[in-house]
């Protein structure tokens, strides 16, 4: 038992001193840089994962992109009679 206690202490005072150093960085500002680093990263693997993607499906003829498809003027729709409601 008292192993169990001491090993749960020691678990303890880790997590704590992880959170401890969390807050530290988060108020320098260190923690915000870290972050943004590993979403700009993460977002550049995903955008390439997409254009790789698109470049096989528009090889299929799946993917057709909308600067290659033909110009039409927007339609209006016919407004209710009013009349008629």
């Amino acid at each position: 038992m008292p192993e169990e206690l001491e090993a749960l202490r020691k678990k303890e005072e880790r997590k704590d001193k992880l959170h401890q150093a969390y807050l530290r960085r988060k108020a320098n500002g260190t923690q915000k840089r870290y972050e943004d680093k590993i979403k700009a990263k993460k977002k550049a693997e995903i955008e390439a994962k997409k254009a790789a993607i698109r470049a096989e499906d528009m090889e299929k003829g799946v993917f057709i992109p909308a600067s290659s498809l033909p110009k039409k003027e927007p339609q209006k729709a016919p407004m209710p009679d009013r009349a008629a409601m």
